[in-house]
């Protein structure tokens, strides 16, 4: 069962919706206030539960990935800074707001969700509250379960680095790749195994059994703020273009 009383399907409606809400956004000011909470409350639960140096590789890997997205894609309007060899134009600064809003609007909602249920009971409430199929449910709640173990993995490969006189954490990409290549590596043998796993022992053809509990203070509490971040997205972009 989820902590504090909140069922894991409440909280897979809330991240779903939050991932959906990032990508129909189309301003800063749509995305800021939902992409801050989700944000702080999202890292700031999931530190605990992944770990910190994880955490930041990723925001440093979002971080590259927007400015150079942004360079490349949306260096157009005016020229904010001269380098001589490239001209940054306005349309970088937005376009990479943009990205990152984004980014901790989607990862903060999850991690919100990892910290708060478990892939076990995710997989039962999927099944019984929202009838998704096992094979789906299973997909989804062990992507979910792949944050807590690449934190695990981190951590063995950051020490043996340090075993080798590395370092166990770097800022530069090209050093980075080298701490997340076997990072990646490890999770997608893990994840064919722990498929071919579930096959044999007949995940697809169990039975499903349906709940019937009802809606908690907690779940209550999880639509509450969905349905005000969700109003306050929309009513924030209306303003704006009235005004």
């Amino acid at each position: 069962m989820a902590r504090a009383g909140f069922k894991p399907s409440s909280l897979f409606i809330y991240s779903l919706t939050m991932a959906s809400l990032a990508f129909i956004g189309r301003s800063v000011e749509f995305l800021l206030i939902p992409a801050v909470v989700n944000g702080v409350l999202g890292f700031g639960l999931g530190s605990r539960k992944i770990g910190l140096k994880l955490l930041v590789a990723l925001m440093i890997i979002n971080v590259w990935g927007a400015l150079i997205n942004a360079v490349y894609f949306s260096n157009v309007g005016t020229t904010l800074l001269d380098l001589g060899f490239i001209k940054i134009n306005s349309g970088v600064v937005k376009a990479f707001l943009m990205v990152s809003l984004r980014f901790f609007l989607v990862v903060g909602s999850t991690l919100i969700m990892l910290s708060l249920s478990n892939a076990r009971d995710l997989i039962k409430s999927l099944e019984s509250d929202l009838r998704i199929p096992s094979s789906v449910a299973f997909s989804l709640a062990y992507a979910f379960r792949l944050f807590p173990l690449m934190a695990r993995d981190f951590k063995e490969i950051s020490i043996a680095r340090e075993e080798r006189g590395l370092k166990t954490f770097t800022l530069n990409p090209k050093h980075l790749k080298t701490l997340l290549t076997p990072l990646l590596s490890v999770g997608y043998e893990r994840a064919l195994w722990a498929g071919i796993s579930s096959e044999v022992r007949g995940l697809s053809s169990r039975r499903k059994v349906r709940s019937n509990r009802n809606l908690s203070v907690g779940d209550l509490l999880i639509f509450a703020a969905l349905s005000a971040q969700v109003l306050t997205a929309f009513l924030t972009e209306l303003t704006l273009r009235l005004f």
